[in-house]
């Protein structure tokens, strides 16, 4: 796995995950659960990957612990509630 991959567990689930993208005044942020810490992440956008409404790509920023403020693009599935976080250059 690269260094700048971050595996997700124990993700949010799709109503949570969708409560959170459509409202940005509010700020919200969800939680993942990580191989080292939990991660709270703030998305900034979503997009539907295939047809069955339960794949998505996302991209934001992290809001929490030393890599807060990193930004990422990833997938995450809401069935299995995993997905990986990919970090990019700001």
């Amino acid at each position: 796995m690269p260094k700048n991959e971050i595996p997700l567990s124990n993700g949010p689930a799709k109503p949570d995950l969708l409560r959170a993208v459509s409202n940005p005044s509010k700020h919200l942020h969800v939680s993942f659960d990580t191989p080292v810490d939990p991660l709270e992440v703030h998305i900034d956008r979503i997009e539907e990957m295939g047809d069955d409404g339960l794949t998505f790509g996302l991209s934001g920023h992290i809001a929490s612990g030393n890599l807060r403020g990193a930004v990422f693009s990833g997938v995450y599935d809401v069935i299995s509630r995993s997905g990986r976080l990919v970090l990019r250059s700001a």
